[in-house]
């Protein structure tokens, strides 16, 4: 008889110990990764909304919100190439928008990017326009938002 091991996934807000690990995953996953100053000062900025995915002590993904003055801006969610296409970018974007207040969330992202369109599209985002020669490369960035609410209980 074999025996499997699975490995539980922890959602948690971002520690400063995870900001080397963060660092490598922007050079892993991105043409165009944020330098180290930007995503220290958006773990700064963003305690409650700049997360990290980990499995058996290693950070497999993040994902972070920035509070704007007109809308949140879903900077970044990144997921290690060996960590893909295993529910942890929904699992990030899910915990990120119960954290989130009600408004409008806003994005970028490649337009070669079709794994990522699908999650977003998934979760009811929608295309708002595109931003042409976005990206550092001169690849054009999809524009994409959604309507955060957030029910109310009504007690019986």
């Amino acid at each position: 008889m074999a025996t499997v091991a699975t490995q539980i996934l922890q959602i948690r807000p971002v520690r400063t110990g995870d900001l080397s690990s963060i660092h490598q995953l922007e050079e892993t996953c991105f043409k165009d990764p944020f330098p180290p100053y930007f995503i220290n000062q958006l773990a700064d900025a963003n305690p409650s909304t700049f997360l990290v995915a980990e499995e058996a002590g290693r950070v497999v993904g993040y994902a972070v919100v920035d509070n704007w003055t007109d809308h949140q801006h879903l900077v970044s969610i990144a997921v290690h190439p060996d960590s893909q296409r295993r529910g942890v970018g929904q699992a990030l974007l899910s915990q990120l928008t119960e954290r989130l207040r009600p408004g409008q969330l806003r994005l970028e992202l490649r337009i070669s990017n079709k794994a990522a369109l699908a999650l977003y599209l998934k979760n009811g985002f929608t295309q708002t326009g595109t931003a042409n020669g976005y990206y550092t490369d001169g690849e054009d960035a999809i524009q994409m938002e959604k309507l955060i609410t957030k029910s109310h209980e009504i007690p019986a």
